[in-house]
């Protein structure tokens, strides 16, 4: 009897990707339930009208190059993603950027202002709405600084790498990202973003 696919974590990875090298249908379909809805949301918020097609290569790309991946499962989702990165990046040399539209600050929810302001604006990025919401409001290297953090769940340093930055890079841009957000959940208080409670994020 085969495996049941399961969320992956630190200690389920390595099987995994053993059976994923040997071309273990279970394997692939664990790899594929962790990472696709990933994928798609940072894929979505930053090429919508493409990303389903780019997702499709980042696969091709992931399924030729597993064989030598070494590494944990915080490295595999920045190897991942920067196969992502890398596709977007050609996409964009050979099409015209999507046009972006003018802000609706209806989205917003009522809420109130009792907790700290930058936990709130994590706290607002609940859905894939609200991540597109997100890369509209911020400049491109800031959105991109949260979507890693946040829809990848990379840490500090692997954000870096994978946008080949340094880390205090990272931590000052994601610094100004988390200011900017705060300041338009307070000068914007209405519209319709529910916040998921507790979701916070670090500085590492």
């Amino acid at each position: 009897m085969q495996p049941t696919p399961a969320p992956l974590d630190a200690s389920s990875i390595a099987p995994v990707l053993v059976g994923a090298r040997a071309g273990e249908a279970w394997a692939a379909e664990a790899l594929f339930t962790d990472m696709q809805p990933r994928l798609l949301r940072f894929l979505r918020s930053t090429e919508p009208r493409v990303a389903d097609d780019i997702a499709g290569e980042v696969w091709l790309a992931m399924a030729k190059g597993i064989g030598a991946f070494e590494g944990d499962l915080t490295g595999f989702r920045a190897w991942v993603f920067s196969i992502a990165r890398r596709r977007v990046a050609d996409h964009r040399r050979t099409a015209v950027r999507r046009r972006t539209d003018p802000e609706d600050f209806e989205f917003f929810s009522e809420r109130a202002a009792t907790a700290d302001t930058s936990d709130e604006a994590i706290a607002a990025l609940s859905g894939q709405e609200a991540i597109d919401l997100v890369t509209r409001m911020l400049p491109p290297d800031q959105a991109e600084v949260l979507l890693l953090r946040i829809v990848a769940d990379l840490d500090v340093a692997h954000v870096a790498e994978v946008m080949g930055r340094e880390a205090t890079w990272v931590r000052v841009t994601q610094h100004r990202a988390l200011r900017r957000l705060a300041g338009t959940f307070e000068e914007n208080p209405a519209g319709r973003v529910t916040p998921v409670a507790g979701r916070t994020i670090s500085s590492s």
